[in-house]
C-alpha cells in the first residue's frame, strides 16, 4: 500500500513539476518576553484578596 508521499512523488514525477519541502518551511523567530517575578506573581494571582465563608456563611476577607 502506498502511501500520499509516494503519490505526491509520483504525480511530480509525471507532470515535470518541481517541488521542495525543505524550502517552504520557514523557521518562525519567537519573541523571548521576559517577564518580572511582581508579573509572574500578578499573572498567578498571588496578590489578590481571598475571600472565604465565615461563621454564618458570610463571606469574609483572608
Amino acid at each position: 500500500m502506498r502511501t500520499i508521499q509516494d503519490q505526491m512523488r509520483k504525480w511530480i514525477k509525471a507532470n515535470n513539476m518541481t517541488y521542495h519541502p525543505e524550502r517552504n518551511r520557514k523557521e518562525r523567530k519567537r519573541n523571548k518576553e521576559r517577564l518580572t517575578e511582581r508579573e509572574i506573581k500578578e499573572l498567578m494571582g498571588v496578590c489578590r484578596p481571598v475571600y472565604r465563608r465565615g461563621k454564618g456563611g458570610a463571606f469574609r476577607q483572608r
